[in-house]
């Protein structure tokens, strides 16, 4: 059977443009200062993913057994840049995540740096990410990521994605890639612990404010949260005008397998 990524009973699609207050919950709408005037003046974006929140494992406690579960943890980015990291995919086993434990995760999953070669900063980044629990042994990730890769289904979506724009191709690619991914996970629930879907636009205003600000997304058994970092051309005490317009790229380690 296949996974049911978006149940509506697991699953958060996109954000509310609020920041994230430490507690986790959503807080007052991000002010506006006038911003970044345009996608011209964009020299860097990152997006990290933080660690989930498991506040579930959809594992019941018996007698001695603590409800420990076996979760993978399988991240899709797509955007509209033409350097660096068009696409990525990532997928993570941990064999004992209890109740409200955090997934050791915290890394880049996106990455773009204006430079010589790509002065067009992205208009759209698109972030899946789905926790799902197995009922056998966790697989070799490596593996199965590989055999995503070889699998014809698979390449037919890359092409899909490399003629169209994310415009009115990205949730699609997502959707399916996703579903290719699953079907070589062996033996898990049909139903994911929980799954995100949050997308950051330039027409959304996601890209104007410079600097860097935490958005999340929750769901009845897992918190996601993501930090977006953006950087513009402007001159700051601790980074010189020199240093913001050079166009050498910062050794940055992005933690995804490219499409």
């Amino acid at each position: 059977m296949a996974i049911q990524f978006y149940d509506p009973e697991t699953a958060a699609l996109f954000t509310h443009p609020y920041a994230l207050n430490a507690d986790g919950s959503f807080g007052d709408p991000l002010p506006q200062r006038g911003g970044i005037p345009d996608s011209k003046a964009l020299t860097g974006i990152e997006v990290r993913l933080l660690p989930p929140l498991i506040k579930d494992n959809s594992t019941t406690p018996f007698i001695v057994f603590p409800g420990r579960a076996k979760l993978y943890c399988l991240t899709i980015v797509v955007s509209d840049a033409s350097n660096q990291l068009v696409g990525g995919i990532d997928l993570q086993g941990f064999p004992r995540i209890g109740d409200n434990e955090h997934l050791p995760i915290n890394k880049t999953i996106y990455y773009w740096q204006q430079n010589a070669k790509s002065r067009k900063a992205p208009t759209q980044i698109h972030v899946f990410c789905s926790v799902v629990k197995s009922k056998a042994a966790l697989r070799d990730t490596a593996g199965i990521l590989q055999a995503v890769k070889d699998d014809d289904a698979y390449k037919s979506v890359l092409k899909t994605l490399a003629g169209a724009t994310p415009a009115g191709a990205a949730l699609d690619v997502i959707t399916q890639i996703a579903g290719i991914a699953g079907r070589y996970l062996g033996d898990v629930e049909d139903k994911p612990v929980g799954t995100m879907l949050n997308s950051f636009t330039a027409l959304r205003g996601d890209f104007d404010e410079e600097g860097v600000r935490k958005v999340g997304l929750q769901t009845r058994n897992v918190d996601f949260e993501l930090e977006l970092t953006v950087r513009d051309k402007t001159p700051k005490r601790s980074r010189s005008a020199s240093d913001a317009d050079d166009d050498e790229d910062e050794d940055v380690k992005v933690e995804m397998t490219a499409f």
